[in-house]
């Protein structure tokens, strides 16, 4: 058995020896993650005096809950790393036995653990309506809805023709596969049914003209000589960059531009602002309309949520969607008055 070899506690790594030589074995792109891990874990190791291969069961799982992660995914992951570096200290002869690899990935899930605090529709659709430009408002209220797609494409892609007012529906186009123009070359496509404000704020966009600035917010020179807004390239798209020399006219505005918009209304409404987290406050949302009186959403609540935000695995939502989440942001009391209506 392996003793500790300090507990010099500025040490980016405890055992850094034993360490280092486990990560000179791993590949080039995934030695910075288990390094990563490491440094997180190195406090525990330090104020316990030993590496994190001699930890017990309880040891091993109080740094599991420490990550407080989000995901089943994420928890998985970090778990998968350390069990790696577990099983390789059994076949160095400095344990006796991996801990962690009898646990199954439902096992996982009780070390999620959620603190934040999401935004309620009411919310949203305040900071909605302090938008300058329905250019922004379009694409926080998308978000909330569901639409997102891999680098936002579905955001990106979606034009007037995607548009059904008629039957309050709207098509999705998340690109696979960019061609050399920036257009989908392999892609999948659904449908959505939207509301009556969805609809309102594409329209709003699709007739914008001229973009303004900051949301407004513009630091002027003293000779004022700043101007306050750009023109939008004009085309079919519901969401479209500002004309510059090097835009194409008729694709889809580049990733950046939406991510840009989502930081800057982060910096003018003081907010941490993501597109994940927006997506999360809507699937809150999503879950509440589903969940009746104090009861558990079940399973194929969940499905129905992960299929309107396109998740793949309806194991990443659990941490959560739950009924404490749900009941912490929208209170039994205000579930009516919170709705979209």
């Amino acid at each position: 058995m392996m003793t500790a070899t300090t507990n010099d506690t500025n040490n980016s790594l405890f055992n850094e020896n034993i360490k280092n030589k486990f990560l000179d074995i791993q590949t080039e792109g995934t030695r910075p993650s288990y390094e990563r891990i490491f440094k997180i874990t190195q406090k525990t190791e330090s104020n316990l005096n030993k590496d994190i291969n001699l930890f017990s069961k309880d040891e091993l799982e109080s740094v599991l809950y420490s990550f407080k992660a989000n995901n089943r995914n994420t928890i998985e992951s970090y778990a998968r790393i350390i069990s790696s570096y577990l099983h390789w200290s059994v076949r160095e002869g400095l344990i006796g036995k991996n801990i962690l690899e009898d646990y199954k990935p439902d096992d996982f899930e009780k070390f999620l653990k959620n603190e934040e605090k999401y935004l309620t529709e009411k919310e949203i659709r305040r900071y909605e309506d302090q938008c300058a430009n329905y250019q922004d408002a379009v694409i926080i209220r998308l978000l909330f809805n569901g639409v997102g797609g891999k680098q936002l494409s579905e955001i990106r892609n979606l034009t007037k023709n995607d548009i059904f007012k008629d039957r309050k529906q709207i098509r999705l186009v998340n690109t696979l596969k960019y061609d050399e123009h920036g257009f989908p070359e392999r892609y999948t496509e659904r449908y959505m049914n939207v509301d009556d404000r969805t609809l309102d704020l594409i329209e709003g966009a699709l007739n914008q003209k001229v973009y303004i600035k900051r949301n407004g917010f513009i630091n002027q020179t003293d000779n004022n000589n700043i101007r306050k807004h750009t023109d939008l390239i004009i085309n079919n798209y519901v969401v479209r960059p500002s004309l510059t020399k090097t835009e194409m006219f008729n694709a889809p505005a580049d990733k950046f531009v939406v991510y840009r918009r989502i930081q800057m209304l982060s910096d003018i409404f003081d907010l941490e602002l993501t597109a994940k987290f927006i997506q999360r406050s809507g699937m809150v949302y999503h879950a509440n309309e589903l969940l009746s009186d104090n009861l558990q959403l079940s399973l194929d609540e969940i499905k129905i949520i992960a299929d309107r935000f396109n998740v793949k695995s309806y194991h990443n939502l659990k941490g959560f969607l739950n009924t404490e989440t749900i009941r912490e942001t929208y209170p039994i009391q205000n579930t009516k008055e919170e709705g979209i209506g």
